[in-house]
């Protein structure tokens, strides 16, 4: 005999993109450290930080709009809406992604790749970390 499906998590999922949205604050404050202290750049520049923060919040915007999507319709009745907001979720998810990454290389200079690419790739190693123990 089969079981039934969980319920959705909609409040774990809200305490988790929380606990991100601390994630996000610790990373910014260690890029901060990271490039007054290590780096030694003075006060008006702060390129890597700068970057890293804009790579990390980009990561945390598109796992949040992902997140409303999924969560618009809930319930049995809904599983179709829930399914085809799966795939749009996924889809809005990746424009942004490449379309904010397009707009942060065109507009924000001078910019620290490395730093941009780090601070995105953290945010969604700990995005993936919450997931794995909402299980």
């Amino acid at each position: 005999m089969t079981k039934p499906a969980k319920r959705t998590q909609k409040d774990k999922i809200g305490i988790y993109l929380k606990r991100q949205a601390w994630i996000l604050f610790i990373l910014i404050v260690m890029g901060w450290i990271v490039d007054v202290v290590w780096l030694g750049s003075d006060a008006s520049a702060l390129v890597v930080a700068k970057s890293n923060a804009i790579g990390a919040l980009l990561s945390f915007a598109t796992q949040a709009v992902f997140a409303g999507f999924i969560f618009w319709h809930t319930g049995y009745r809904a599983r179709r809406h829930i399914v085809s907001q799966l795939y749009r979720g996924q889809m809005v998810k990746w424009l942004l992604t490449v379309f904010g990454f397009a707009l942060i290389f065109i507009t924000i200079q001078p910019l620290s790749a490395p730093a941009l690419f780090i601070g995105f790739m953290v945010m969604q190693i700990s995005h993936s970390w919450m997931l794995w123990h909402i299980r």
